[in-house]
């Protein structure tokens, strides 16, 4: 085999090694949801100095925010100074009456109030969970999953550089 056909065979596997390597890195990039390169290198080329390029100026509406405030009333039933037996003891039952009912509607209030929030930290439990499992996945997609593509590119590499090296070595002993 002559020796420049072994340094091209060299220059290929070489060009291949770094190809799949490179392919890894995307795959990886991929899975954490980042930019492909290439991507980036037509945004970093519309941003170069020497492409003639038209200023545009942006801007943010101010945000306001408001805060929500609650507020309970409520009143009693009163008695004058000079309030028979009977007035005093009716205007108890209706204090009574009306102490029972917000007893009842707070009762309601914190009894809803609780379901909402342990449908909450049920929900967000679940939603934790779920992205626990979807990151552990991508923890051992990175760590072992794109082993075999930069073994290969590795190994390439590694063969390519070998040949290209030694080519002229590689001519003389096969001949």
């Amino acid at each position: 085999m002559p020796e420049p056909a072994i340094r091209l065979t060299g220059l290929v596997l070489q060009i291949l090694g770094i190809g799949t390597v490179a392919w890894g890195i995307s795959d990886i990039r991929a899975l954490y949801g980042h930019r492909p390169y290439y991507v980036i290198l037509v945004s970093w080329l519309r941003r170069f100095p020497l492409v003639k390029r038209s200023l545009q100026a942006t801007g943010t509406p101010a945000g306001v925010s408001a805060t929500a405030a609650t507020g309970r009333a409520f009143g009693i039933a009163g008695t004058p100074a000079d309030a028979t037996l009977e007035q005093r003891v009716e205007a108890l039952e209706k204090n009574l009456a009306q102490i029972h009912a917000r007893i009842t509607a707070t009762a309601q209030d914190i009894d809803r109030k609780m379901k909402e929030i342990t449908e909450k930290v049920s929900t967000e439990s679940q939603h934790r969970l779920s992205e626990d499992e979807a990151l552990a996945k991508k923890l051992e997609l990175t760590a072992t999953g794109g082993v075999h593509i930069t073994a290969m590119g590795t190994v390439w590499l590694f063969v390519g550089v070998s040949l290209s090296t030694a080519s002229t070595e590689l001519a003389q002993w096969l001949q």
